[in-house]
């Protein structure tokens, strides 16, 4: 585990962030709503879809798990992504 840097985002199109953000979920076994953001995972061969997305506990995240996606988040936010 590592800290992301906003550098390391410089090129990130809006989808590249919000597949980024959404991987720090599944790598907790995450179940997404969104169809296409789970059949990007299904096709992943490290993703075990375990947790339903009503029943993610935040809590299971870690110290680098939380800083990067709020940095992903604050990027996505100065880019205008969101």
């Amino acid at each position: 585990m590592r800290y992301v840097s906003k550098s390391e985002l410089k090129n990130f199109t809006a989808e590249q962030c919000r597949l980024a953000r959404n991987e720090i979920y599944a790598r907790h076994g995450r179940i997404f709503n969104d169809e296409s953001i789970q059949n990007y995972f299904n096709s992943k061969d490290w993703y075990v879809p375990s947790v339903a997305s009503g029943d993610f506990k935040e809590s299971v995240l870690n110290e680098y798990e939380i800083a990067n996606r709020d940095i992903i988040v604050e990027y996505e936010k100065e880019r205008g992504y969101r």
